[in-house]
């Protein structure tokens, strides 16, 4: 025991010596690690400042976006109340927000389409002058030797009046004559039960090509038959009224038929005097697809009224039948560049004269084919007996070459052989360049 009593004051004089110095070295130790624990919480401040700004940003972000959406919302209730109150007519409208501005720029959309086209052509003849009795030659201009010739100069004026109406007018300048009138009227379209109306002074519905316009047409000049039955200059045309419909198919994919009533007519078949030439017309047209690329159509005319050998005691009557068949062939997806037409039409007539009725008849077949997608070729056979005389008739075949320059211009070359029977027989050479400016083009029925 005396032993464990001196042991215990020499432990705690050692304990007091070596507590300073463990102190020291845990100050030293607590040194050294101070520069660390500074990055540590100058990193945790610095993140705790980016994040505060990123929030800051976002909610500044958020409150200019709604501020933005409330002012275009604000913009188009603001239009909605003004379109509102244009729409009231006449309700008290808010003075504020309406604005009054001139039209004044906006009328030019009220103007119709101006076309404007020139067929110009030049054509030597032998015989130069050939033998012509007055009633038999149909196409004067033909019958003077050889010259240049502007055929027509002519101006369209086309506009839709309403969604159901439409207004056309075609005006003809003859070469050295004064204008003449060649279309007038107003047609209503899609009417209930697939009705269409026109009223005017129009071609009529006989036949494929008695509509189209010369400039329009497969060849330079008509067909024999058409100038000789209907006239070489307008053809069948008058003023009335013509109404056609898309009728329930019996045989065919698609029929047609249209009924018209004029008065006035060609001056050849039918008297084109205003107070005794009226003349009913109707026409049905049946369509086929052959197949996805060729079609085929059959149409059947046919036309009765007064003729030029009216008196003061009797009218005499005309009728005309007629028979036309169409076929073509457009490749998909290249009609630009490859096309082939066969067209043939038949007329027969029955003609009141004062020495009895006459009957005669006449045709003409042509094919046509496209070569590219500017070169056309055509040809085409004619015969036909005359309207007063079925002794008396003529024959002749038309070879063509058409250059197609751009959509505007074309230049044709057309050879010609006739064969008369009742005048001198005659080789043609003709050169034809057609212009058109405008939207309107080279218009064909």
């Amino acid at each position: 025991m005396p032993r464990i009593w001196h042991i215990i004051p020499i432990a705690v004089l050692l304990s007091l010596t070596w507590i300073p110095t463990a102190s020291g070295q845990a100050g030293r130790g607590r040194q050294r690690a101070r520069p660390d624990t500074l990055a540590v919480q100058a990193d945790s401040l610095l993140d705790g400042r980016i994040q505060e700004l990123e929030r800051r940003l976002q909610e500044l972000e958020d409150h200019f976006n709604r501020q933005q959406q409330q002012a275009r919302l604000q913009s188009l209730r603001q239009r909605a109340q003004q379109r509102a109150q244009e729409a009231r007519r006449g309700g008290p409208a808010d003075t504020r927000t309406v604005r009054f501005t001139s039209q004044q720029r906006q009328l030019n959309a009220l103007n119709p389409e101006l076309s404007l086209s020139g067929d110009f052509m030049g054509f030597v003849r032998s015989p130069e002058t050939s033998r012509f009795s007055d009633d038999t030659e149909m196409t004067p201009a033909f019958a003077a030797g050889n010259r240049f010739w502007l055929r027509e100069a002519e101006i369209n004026i086309v506009a839709p009046l309403d969604p159901y109406t439409r207004g056309k007018f075609f005006f003809s300048l003859p070469s050295h004559e004064g204008i003449s009138i060649e279309e007038a009227y107003m047609s209503w379209i899609n009417l209930p039960t697939d009705l269409n109306l026109k009223i005017g002074y129009y071609r009529n519905e006989f036949g494929q090509l008695n509509r189209w316009h010369d400039h329009g047409l497969p060849q330079v000049d008509r067909p024999h038959v058409l100038q000789t039955f209907l006239g070489g200059e307008i053809g069948l045309a008058g003023l009335g009224i013509s109404a056609n419909w898309v009728i329930p198919a019996l045989l065919s994919d698609v029929q047609e038929l249209t009924v018209e009533f004029i008065t006035g007519g060609d001056g050849i078949s039918f008297s084109d005097d205003l107070k005794r030439g009226r003349v009913a017309l109707g026409r049905l047209l049946n369509y086929w697809d052959i197949t996805s690329n060729a079609y085929l159509e059959l149409g059947l005319s046919g036309a009765y009224g007064n003729n030029d050998d009216n008196d003061e005691l009797r009218l005499y009557e005309t009728k005309l039948g007629g028979l036309d068949l169409s076929y073509k062939w457009v490749p998909a997806g290249r009609g630009r560049y490859r096309t082939f037409e066969l067209r043939s039409e038949v007329i027969a007539s029955w003609r009141d004269t004062p020495t009895g009725e006459v009957q005669s008849w006449g045709t003409y077949a042509s094919i046509r084919n496209r070569f590219n997608a500017r070169l056309l070729g055509s040809l085409r056979l004619d015969y036909t007996q005359l309207p007063a005389d079925n002794g008396k008739h003529l024959q002749a075949i038309a070879a063509t070459i058409k250059y197609w320059q751009s959509e505007f211009v074309f230049f044709r070359i057309q050879i010609d052989r006739i064969e008369r029977t009742f005048a001198d027989s005659e080789n043609r050479l003709i050169f034809q360049t057609v212009w058109s400016m405008g939207p309107h083009k080279h218009e064909a029925y």
